[in-house]
């Protein structure tokens, strides 16, 4: 009887497991939205913070502006 219950437990913890790495690792299609891989509260948090002595823009704004330049005009108008 015990035995039973064993393979019961195991099904479970099987199918439990299988739905977790499909819930982790979703089907991207190839087609990610823009971004960078790495660690965004660090890594960009430091490109941020490097001082800049010209009068223009900061690099790292700059970047981001012509990055994200049409999804921003989306929302403004």
């Amino acid at each position: 009887m015990w035995q039973v219950g064993l393979c019961v437990v195991a099904v479970v913890t099987i199918l439990i497991s299988q739905w977790l790495y499909k819930w982790r690792n979703p089907k991207s299609n190839g087609v990610l939205p823009p971004g960078s891989m790495g660690l965004p509260f660090i890594g960009e948090t430091l490109q941020l913070l490097i001082p800049n002595h010209s009068l223009d823009l900061h690099p790292f704004i700059k970047k981001r502006i012509e990055k994200y330049n049409t999804v921003i005009s989306i929302y403004v108008y």
